[in-house]
């Protein structure tokens, strides 16, 4: 009987990969004993709710490769004291092809990356279904809005910056959003029930008065079209629980890495739909919409 336990994904271009990173095929009868092994990292976050701790490990020798995780303590007295940014080596017990950290040695402490929202991944992204958290933000206008303000509307959101060179990421959402207003502005089933509102992940840039511009340029009905900004860690935040990471470049170029997710909300602010990479049409989504539009 194959068993798969701590999957982690990344999705980065557009493509979403699931990664069973401890794989085995065990006997029903007879379990294989425990083998231990050892890791080095940072502490990300400390979830205590869910007895969890997110570290960012190098490679586990006989394991895995490096990656980000959220690793199961055998006791919560291991999370006593523990604080993201700590260093660390950790035993990492695996049996049954359940793994769980078994020991935790504070090594010393660094600055947490500051170029990345990993941490905000692992926390908990949205599924269809799940609430939208609420989250506050600036629009193009200055104003301060809160994502509470899209209840009772269907709503499209999606993550994107003003700076983005690859015509098929950022510039190809917009396209979309554009087709999309327009086609709303059409349709009668339509006209007035659906909102789109573009995130953007390059705060520091994107200010109120560069989204007016953009939004000007993309000739956004900003009655219907909404594009926010806000301060780095919420936006962050905010793209983690969607399932949008940010890597920002260090070497004093512009360039961010993000992936594409655009999320159908409900009017009741749940998930109804997840749209991932640049695969997705106008078309498929308008199909989407009228469908939700008939739903009580």
């Amino acid at each position: 009987m194959a068993r798969m336990a701590l999957r982690e994904w990344k999705e980065w271009g557009g493509t979403l990969i699931t990664v069973a990173v401890l794989a085995s095929t065990v006997a029903c009868s007879r379990p294989e004993p425990a083998k231990q092994y050892q890791l080095q990292g940072q502490i990300l976050a400390v979830h205590p709710e869910k007895n969890q701790i997110t570290i960012k490990h190098g490679d586990i020798d006989g394991l895995m490769p490096g990656m980000t995780m959220s690793f199961p303590v055998s006791a919560p007295s291991l999370m006593e004291g523990r604080t993201p940014g700590d260093l660390v080596t950790a035993t990492l017990s695996v049996s049954d092809a359940l793994g769980t950290l078994t020991s935790i040695t504070r090594t010393g402490s660094a600055p947490l990356p500051t170029n990345t929202n990993e941490a905000m991944l692992v926390a908990g992204i949205l599924a269809e279904g799940d609430e939208v958290p609420d989250a506050a933000l600036i629009d193009q206008d200055d104003r301060r809005r809160s994502l509470a303000e899209w209840r009772g509307t269907l709503t499209l959101f999606t993550f994107t910056y003003t700076r983005c060179p690859l015509p098929d990421f950022c510039p190809l959402m917009d396209q979309n959003f554009a087709t999309l207003q327009r086609a709303m502005a059409e349709d009668p089933l339509l006209r007035g029930k659906v909102r789109l509102v573009s995130i953007s992940v390059d705060p520091d840039h994107d200010t109120p008065a560069v989204l007016a511009a953009h939004a000007k340029q993309r000739r956004a009905d900003t009655a219907v079209w909404t594009f926010l900004t806000g301060d780095r860690a919420t936006v962050e935040r905010v793209a983690g629980r969607f399932g949008v990471g940010i890597v920002r470049a260090t070497d004093g170029t512009v360039d961010i890495t993000h992936n594409l997710r655009t999320t159908l909300v409900g009017p009741d602010l749940r998930v109804r739909k997840i749209y991932t990479g640049h695969d997705w049409t106008p078309g498929a989504v308008l199909a989407d919409l009228r469908a939700a539009t008939r739903v009580p």
